[in-house]
């Protein structure tokens, strides 16, 4: 849409009146409006007030990290990678036939948006399944610690499929910690979590050693 109806540096409508005409709410509006700032298909303006159609030819080649400030993007991963291997031990020891079916559920969903390389829902996936296997780990100060980051934890997520290249790539590696909690072998799960962050950071560039 915004390619097609929009030249570089017009100003995008309304929110009010863009959420009416795509007929979305409000809220998830605002959700692809921030996934498309990360992949550097438009720019706030220099008030903060609203987006300009960012120029194809002035678009960095990968999207920018925007916590920098706060959070570097290697320490985001650093905190996931001791974290989230974790959780997936714990899921592995405590999970339930129902917990597993709907973990398989995100996964459905994680390669049906990869296939039809829809970023929103495939970074929705993403995070889902993630959130999950905290949750499922039944520590509930793990849980709390993954909702208080989300934000953060989220864009680190968009920022990976930002940059495109093969999205399958993540689904396998997704599976097979599900297939290791399935199983419930925590050592399995741990390995194959501590992989799939180590690769994740290798995509977005970071220097996070993979799991040999």
């Amino acid at each position: 849409m915004i390619h097609d109806e929009l030249r570089p540096g017009d100003l995008l409508p309304p929110q009010r009146d863009l959420a009416r005409a795509l007929n979305v709410s409000r809220a998830t509006l605002r959700e692809a409006l921030s996934i498309l700032a990360t992949l550097g298909e438009i720019v706030p303006k220099e008030n903060g007030r609203g987006f300009l159609c960012a120029d194809p030819t002035e678009t960095p080649a990968t999207p920018s990290w925007r916590f920098a400030a706060r959070y570097p993007l290697t320490e985001v991963y650093q905190f996931r990678y001791v974290v989230e291997s974790y959780a997936a031990e714990l899921a592995a020891i405590s999970h339930t036939g129902d917990e597993i079916e709907t973990l398989r559920g995100t996964i459905v969903a994680f390669r049906k948006a990869a296939l039809a390389e829809d970023l929103m829902a495939y970074v929705q996936a993403d995070f889902d399944f993630h959130h999950l296997v905290m949750s499922i780990g039944r520590n509930k100060l793990l849980v709390d610690m993954h909702q208080t980051f989300a934000s953060v934890l989220l864009e680190s997520q968009r920022l990976i499929a930002g940059r495109r290249g093969n999205l399958l790539i993540a689904v396998q590696e997704h599976d097979h910690i599900l297939q290791a909690i399935a199983m419930r072998d925590p050592d399995g799960a741990r390995y194959y979590m501590r992989k799939h962050l180590s690769m994740a950071a290798s995509r977005a560039g970071l220097p996070l050693s993979e799991v040999p």
